[in-house]
């Protein structure tokens, strides 16, 4: 058996189920002519059988390595920004804040939560006393000079940082921030 043995499966699965939906185009894409696809549709089950469990493999893999390193770069994009929204909704970000920072929907904050186990009690938060207000304030004014404006990624980012500091809630200094400084840094 050969390192692929299971690559004439694999593309008759994907061939059968796009022949089934319709899909021509796509099995054209994987190279087939419009004769084999025919062929492929008047075959029956056993023959199915046989052509997906031969030893000779009719497909091959061709790496395209400028897809892959550009796929490689985007989901290490996305698992930051997974590990950022972890972070955010541990420390207290809400539905609203995630929504502003990246889109996410009530359903998606709600079952990231679920998931992580993150148990948020309805209603108002706690607002921050004169002391945690001024702590974040002193905060702010250190790290600043990290980000260009609030909404940025390193703007979340420097929030996160002040709530694992603070202890407070991030939706808390998320608000306070955003008041004091409006959208961009030069408001500041």
């Amino acid at each position: 058996m050969t390192m692929f043995s299971n690559l004439n499966q694999v593309v008759l699965n994907e061939i059968l189920i796009n022949l089934q939906e319709g899909n021509i185009n796509v099995c054209r894409n994987y190279g087939f002519s419009k004769q084999e696809l025919q062929e492929i549709e008047k075959l029956s089950t056993e023959e199915i059988y046989d052509l997906a469990n031969s030893k000779a493999n009719f497909a091959r893999v061709e790496i395209n390595h400028d897809t892959f390193w550009r796929l490689v770069a985007t989901a290490r994009i996305n698992s930051q920004e997974r590990r950022l929204i972890d972070r955010a909704l541990l420390l207290g970000g809400s539905i609203q804040m995630l929504n502003s920072y990246f889109g996410l929907t009530t359903a998606k904050v709600s079952s990231r939560r679920s998931l992580l186990g993150k148990q948020e009690p309805m209603g108002r938060k706690p607002a921050a006393s004169e002391e945690e207000e001024k702590l974040i304030w002193d905060l702010w004014q250190t790290h600043k000079t990290n980000c260009q404006t609030i909404e940025s990624a390193e703007g979340l980012e420097l929030l996160i940082l002040i709530a694992e500091e603070t202890g407070i809630n991030l939706t808390e200094i998320w608000k306070l921030v955003s008041q004091w400084c409006g959208k961009t840094m030069k408001e500041c």
